[in-house]
């Protein structure tokens, strides 16, 4: 046999040898992790529901028997974190006293900082009854009127969540007020709120001693 049949030969075995080996693995990327719930997420979540002051009106004169209900809504110009709340006596659910849009906002850090951003309805009392129904309140950009002055900043606190409006910003007309304050502390029972107005020398014009307690009536979703 000669040489170059010899190679020939060698080069072929090597290249059905090749053939046969087992490819290395091609490299993957890694599951996807999901994103971190940020604090707007988490904020949404807890205002999400049925609450009443009613404990508290039975134990403290003063203080009304309340019923705020907050259910997720469509507002696609506002963003994913949406919520529509209805305010109303609790011997008259059907008449809200109070309607209001939330919108839950990114703060910074987005993991314990949320902007809570107060619309109103351009045409008060339309939608009443909203979360009652199959389908999410739904409201474009044009029916909103929103609380320039009145949002605010709430931050984590361990698992409670604290926020307040900033200084004389938002305004008020009612009562003799000129600007109106509010206060919330919220957690996975309910949520604290404290709304005064006060007038341009700082005189308080309305609001009770304390802050309402607002309990959870529904239960808390899942996270």
């Amino acid at each position: 046999m000669t040489a170059t049949r010899v190679v020939r030969i060698a080069s072929l075995l090597a290249l059905v040898a090749l053939g046969c080996a087992t490819p290395p693995p091609v490299p993957t990327a890694p599951p996807a992790q999901p994103a971190p719930a940020g604090a707007a997420d988490s904020v949404v979540r807890l205002l999400t529901g049925r609450f009443d002051s009613a404990d508290q009106a039975r134990s403290s004169p003063g203080f009304t028997a309340i019923q705020v209900v907050a259910c997720p809504a469509d507002v696609p110009a506002l963003g994913p974190r949406v919520l529509y709340v209805e305010q109303t006596r609790m011997e008259n659910p059907d008449a809200p006293e109070r309607q209001r849009v939330l919108v839950l906002d990114p703060g910074e850090p987005m993991e314990s900082v949320a902007i809570s951003r107060v619309f109103e309805l351009a045409v008060p009392g339309s939608s009443v009854g909203g979360c009652g129904l199959a389908v999410r309140p739904r409201f474009t950009r044009d029916e909103l009127v929103e609380r320039v002055g009145c949002a605010m900043a709430l931050r984590s606190d361990a698992t409670v969540w604290r926020g307040s409006t900033s200084g004389r910003g938002c305004p008020s007309t009612r009562g003799g007020a000129t600007y109106v304050t509010s206060e919330v502390v919220l957690d996975t029972l309910g949520y604290r709120a404290w709304d005064r107005g006060f007038d341009a020398s700082g005189t308080q014009r309305w609001g009770e001693s304390g802050p309402y307690m607002f309990v959870r009536r529904t239960p808390l979703s899942p996270p």
